[in-house]
């Protein structure tokens, strides 16, 4: 059974609630573990409904509200400690080589086909949803554009967030351990990071990442967030 999205007024509702509970305490660790405490309690596969709470903070028009939550995630950058949500990895998992020896603790679920997922922050987790095939039916262009420019204006009202955020993604860039981003996936971060740390607009910053080279269209059916 599939769990009814909320309606606009729970997401407001639920936004308020968050905004309230960071705004009643000026201690910034205190703020984080209010942001970590509602992603853990919405549940790691629920990370979609997180993202929707934070967008309704970021698309509306209270600044006060939006450099609060602004802050606290750049609270979690200093801390690399960001609220992250589960999505399955692309390729993590595979046959040991041919004629090779297999030790007991290699038959897992996950040799038998569960596959394993990594935690993702919000910029990281809309990329890989766009861009690789998960757990989840792939996160269409206009609704990566759209959701990426957002969250990226709200994070730069934070001088923290908006000179970490895009050094973390460099550096996811240049990660190719298995099972984490494709090809395509650490061009899209690359192309944030450089876009994003050079002070273009969240459109630009945006638009960069959707024209990154990138050797995907596997025709998968898509969503909107």
């Amino acid at each position: 059974m599939i769990d009814p999205l909320p309606s606009p007024d729970a997401l407001r509702t639920a936004a308020d609630r968050l905004v309230s509970a960071l705004a009643a305490h000026t201690d910034p660790e205190y703020r984080l573990a209010v942001l970590k405490r509602l992603a853990r309690r919405l549940g790691e596969d629920q990370y979609p409904l997180f993202l929707r709470i934070v967008g309704v903070i970021a698309e509306s028009d209270d600044e006060h509200a939006q450099r609060l939550l602004a802050e606290t995630f750049g609270t979690a950058l200093r801390r690399m400690d960001l609220p992250g949500g589960a999505l399955s990895s692309w390729g993590a998992t595979g046959l040991p080589d041919h004629g090779a020896p297999v030790a007991a603790s290699a038959l897992s679920g996950h040799f038998f086909g569960a596959t394993p997922r990594r935690m993702l922050g919000p910029v990281e987790y809309l990329v890989v949803w766009h861009l690789q095939r998960t757990q989840r039916t792939a996160l269409s262009p206009d609704g990566f554009r759209t959701s990426l420019a957002r969250m990226i204006a709200m994070l730069n009202r934070s001088e923290d967030a908006r000179s970490l955020y895009p050094q973390k993604l460099a550096a996811d860039a240049q990660n190719e351990l298995e099972g984490a981003y494709t090809r395509a996936t650490r061009d899209r971060l690359a192309a944030i990071a450089a876009a994003w740390a050079a002070g273009e607009s969240p459109e630009r910053v945006a638009e960069a990442a959707v024209d990154a080279p990138a050797s995907t269209s596997h025709g998968w059916v898509v969503r909107d967030l």
